[in-house]
C-alpha cells in the first residue's frame, strides 16, 4: 500500500509516516513468518529424536544400566537443547529487550562481571582487557550478548589450555579464542538464524546465539563482526553507537505514547 507524500504540508508529512510506519510493519511481518519457517523446522530434528528415546524407555527395564545411563542421558541433553532453542525463539520473537529502559554503562564493568560468571561456571581462564567506556544502553541487552559470545568461544575450544580473551576498545567488544576458527564462509554468515558451521554441526546449540547478538547490537545503533584469529582461533564481537541506540530502535514500552 502506498499513501501519496513528498510534498511540505502536515498531510504530506502525515502521509510519510504512516508509509515509514506501514513499510516497518512489512518487514517485521517478514520477519517473523521467516522465523517461523526456520523454528518449525529446527525444532523438528530434537523432537524427532526425542520421540525414538521415548520409544525406546517402553523397553527400559531390557536394557542394560549402561544403556540406561546413556539413554537417560540423551534424553536431558535433548531436553536442556529444546529448552534452551524454545527460549532464544521467544527472545527473538518478542524482542524482550525493548521494554528495558536505557542507563549509563560502562563496558568494562559489564564484561568484568559477565566474565567472572562464566569463569565460575566453566573454570576456564577468561582474561579482560578492557579501557573504561560508559555508553548509554540495556545493560542486560548487552550483557546477554557478552555472554552469548562466551559461551560460543567455550563451547568451540572446550578443552583449551589457552585464556579466552574479551577485549573492550571504545564503544567495541569482542571474545578471543583458539577454537577451530572461521573461513570465509563462516565469517559471512555465522551471525545468521540457525546457521551452524560445518565444525559446530555436532556441537550443542540452536544456531540463534550469534544471531541474538547481532539484535542487540542492531537495536543499539551498532554492528557485529567476526574474523579468523592470527594464530588460529576467532575473533567475534560488536559495537555499540556512542549515544547507545539505533535510530529506530523503540522505546521502553512505559516511555511509549
Amino acid at each position: 500500500m502506498n499513501i501519496p507524500a513528498g510534498g511540505r504540508d502536515e498531510v504530506s508529512r502525515l502521509g510519510t509516516s504512516m508509509q515509514s510506519m506501514l513499510t516497518e510493519l512489512a518487514r517485521s511481518r517478514d520477519d517473523q513468518h521467516r522465523l517461523l519457517q526456520d523454528a518449525g523446522h529446527e525444532l523438528r530434528t530434537p523432537l524427532t529424536s526425542l520421540r525414538t528415546n521415548v520409544s525406546v524407555l517402553r523397553r527400559f527395564a531390557e536394557l542394560s544400566p549402561t544403556s540406561q545411563r546413556r539413554l537417560l542421558d540423551d534424553v536431558d541433553g535433548e531436553t536442556r537443547e529444546l529448552t534452551n532453542l524454545v527460549n532464544e525463539l521467544v527472545e527473538l520473537a518478542t524482542d524482550r529487550w525493548d521494554v528495558e529502559p536505557t542507563e549509563p554503562v560502562d563496558l568494562a564493568v559489564l564484561a568484568d562481571r559477565t566474565a567472572e560468571r562464566f569463569r565460575r561456571r566453566s573454570g576456564r581462564t577468561i582474561t579482560i582487557d578492557a579501557e573504561p567506556c560508559v555508553v548509554t544502553a540495556r545493560p542486560h541487552a548487552v550483557e546477554r550478548a557478552l555472554s552469548n559470545l562466551l559461551d560460543n568461544a567455550i563451547k568451540f575450544d572446550p578443552d583449551g589450555t589457552e585464556p579466552i580473551q574479551v577485549r573492550v576498545r571504545g564503544g567495541s567488544i569482542e571474545v578471543l579464542d583458539r577454537g577451530p576458527g572461521l573461513d570465509q564462509q563462516d565469517t559471512n554468515r555465522v551471525f545468521d538464524r540457525f546457521y551452524r558451521s560445518s565444525t559446530a554441526r555436532a556441537l550443542p546449540g540452536s544456531g540463534l546465539g550469534l544471531s541474538i547478538v547481532r539484535e542487540v547490537a542492531a537495536d543499539h545503533g551498532g554492528t557485529v563482526k567476526a574474523a579468523p584469529r592470527p594464530g588460529g582461533g576467532a575473533v567475534i564481537g560488536f559495537t555499540i553507537a556512542a549515544d547507545g541506540m539505533s535510530p529506530t530502535s523503540k522505546p521502553p514500552a512505559a516511555a511509549r505514547s
